[in-house]
C-alpha cells in the first residue's frame, strides 16, 4: 500500500509571535550597546581632534617666544593655529552639528606664556563648548573668538560664565597645555583651579 505524501508542517502563530518576542527583546538589549559603542567612537574621535589642536598650539607656541595665541576682534585661535593644522574638519565635534567649531579655548591662556602655567599637565587649555556658545553662525566670515569660559571673567564659574557641555558619555573633552587631552566630569573640572594658569591644584 503506498504510503501519502507527509505535507511539511508551517509554523503556527503562537510560535510566531515567540519568535518575533524573542528577537524584540534581543534588539532591546543590543541597541542600546550598538548605540553606546557608536558614542564611544565618537568620543575616541574627539579626544583625538583635541589632542591635535593642543599640539598645534603648542607648535605655535615654539615659533612664537613660547606665547600662545593672542585672539582679539575677529581673529580666532582657529586662524592661529590653521597653518599647523592645515585641517579644519578637526576643530569639528560630531556630537555638535550645529557648528563648524566644537570647542572653545581657555579665555586666560590667551597671549599668555606657556612657560608660567603652574602645572601644564593640570590646566585646561580647550574643551567641548555649549551649544550657545560661540555665538557666530559662520565663523569663516565673522569669527567669534570661541571661549571656553566668558571673555572677562577671571575664573571658572564666575557669574554668567557657561561651563563647558557634558555631550560625551555624561562628561566633556578636555585638553591640556602638555598636550594630552581625555574624558572628564565637568562637575569636577569647573573650578577655578583647573582654568587658572597661575593658581596652585590643591
Amino acid at each position: 500500500m503506498a504510503r501519502g505524501r507527509l505535507r511539511p508542517r508551517g509554523f503556527t502563530l503562537i510560535e510566531l509571535l515567540v519568535v518575533i518576542a524573542i528577537i524584540s527583546i534581543l534588539a532591546s538589549i543590543l541597541f542600546p550597546v550598538f548605540s553606546r559603542a557608536r558614542a564611544k567612537g565618537r568620543e575616541a574621535d574627539c579626544i583625538s581632534n583635541v589632542r591635535q589642536i593642543c599640539m598645534a598650539f603648542t607648535m605655535y607656541a615654539n615659533d612664537a617666544d613660547e606665547l600662545m595665541p593672542v585672539c582679539v576682534g575677529g581673529f580666532s585661535w582657529c586662524d592661529a593655529l590653521y597653518p599647523y593644522t592645515r585641517n579644519r574638519q578637526i576643530y569639528a565635534c560630531k556630537e555638535r552639528k550645529d557648528k563648524p567649531v566644537g570647542y572653545g579655548v581657555n579665555w586666560l591662556a590667551n597671549g599668555r606664556a606657556e612657560g608660567t602655567f603652574w602645572d601644564a599637565a593640570s590646566k585646561i587649555l580647550i574643551c567641548d563648548t555649549v551649544p550657545s556658545n560661540p555665538p557666530s553662525a559662520n565663523p569663516w566670515v565673522s569669527p567669534a573668538e570661541w571661549w571656553a569660559n566668558d571673555p572677562g571673567n577671571d575664573l571658572c564659574m564666575a557669574s554668567g560664565d557657561m561651563p563647558p557641555e557634558p555631550r560625551h558619555n555624561g562628561g566633556a573633552i578636555f585638553g591640556y597645555i602638555d598636550g594630552h587631552s581625555k574624558h572628564g566630569n565637568v562637575g569636577q573640572l569647573d573650578r577655578p583651579e583647573n582654568w587658572d594658569p597661575s593658581m596652585a591644584i590643591p
